[in-house]
């Protein structure tokens, strides 16, 4: 008797990022036989410079979901979706919608409706606050921050790297999950009850941007959530050296869920 095809993979990625962040993530899952699609989000793939940051500045979260929306309808069925940071909030969305057959979270950005639980979640909050109206600007990644908040158990020549890949991000996007409580749309706003399908939160204890404590509290709205703890991994993980074990520990659980 023939196994039931494994379903496509849709990779999303964080703030700042293309589909190259998610490289590690798509080489592990093809090798188990899945189909990957990862996304880049609009204009993430212009250089650095003036033409990127004007097409970026007032983009939104709900423009980056747009995109994964039109992709899901390209590839013609619901995939599983694994989203990194930003990409694990814009999964959140596409699972009310009913989009996805499963959805994996790696160290995924807050939701509305999930408070810091650390002070260094909240020292981080405040150096945006510290620079003005940032959400009407393109940001770019500061590489000292990046290396305390992002890639802090990273080799430092790996931590060069990523930081000289990454781009800018719309403010807006970050405005809209850092302080979704003054978000007049409500843009990151999910009810749980929506969620039906299977959702994996994978959470590096090392993670200073988003807490362990922090994604316990967002999965723990779901009730078909299951919650991976990564001993070690910074939020970068898919870029630590316990990757290769994470992996296999979220392909089991989507051969176990899918």
């Amino acid at each position: 008797m023939s196994k039931e095809p494994k379903p496509p993979v849709l990779l999303l990625t964080g703030t700042n990022a293309a589909a190259w962040t998610m490289a590690n993530v798509q080489a592990y899952f093809e090798a188990a036989g899945y189909t990957c699609h990862s996304l880049t989000y609009r204009h993430h793939d212009l250089p650095n410079g003036p033409e990127r940051d004007r097409k970026l500045i007032g983009l939104s979260i709900s423009d980056y979901v747009d995109d994964a929306r039109q992709t899901i309808t390209e590839m013609g069925e619901s995939p599983v979706v694994v989203g990194h940071s930003l990409g694990g909030v814009v999964a959140q969305l596409l699972s009310a919608e009913d989009l996805v057959k499963a959805a994996v979270l790696l160290n995924s950005s807050v939701m509305n409706g999930v408070l810091a639980t650390t002070d260094g979640e909240r020292d981080l909050a405040k150096l945006f606050i510290s620079s003005g109206a940032f959400w009407e600007r393109a940001l770019g990644q500061d590489l000292d921050l990046l290396a305390k908040y992002g890639l802090n158990t990273l080799p430092k020549n790996v931590q060069r790297d990523i930081h000289a890949r990454l781009g800018t991000e719309s403010g807006r996007v970050l405005f809209e999950f850092v302080f979704w409580m003054f978000d007049t749309h409500q843009t990151t706003r999910v009810d749980p009850a929506k969620i039906s399908c299977p959702l994996l939160f994978v959470s590096g204890t090392e993670d200073k941007a988003v807490a362990t404590s922090t994604a316990k509290k967002m999965a723990n709205r779901y009730e078909t959530a299951d919650f991976l703890t990564v001993d070690g991994a910074c939020h970068y993980l898919q870029f630590d050296e316990s990757w290769p074990v994470t992996a296999q520990k979220v392909l089991d659980w989507l051969g176990r869920n899918t």
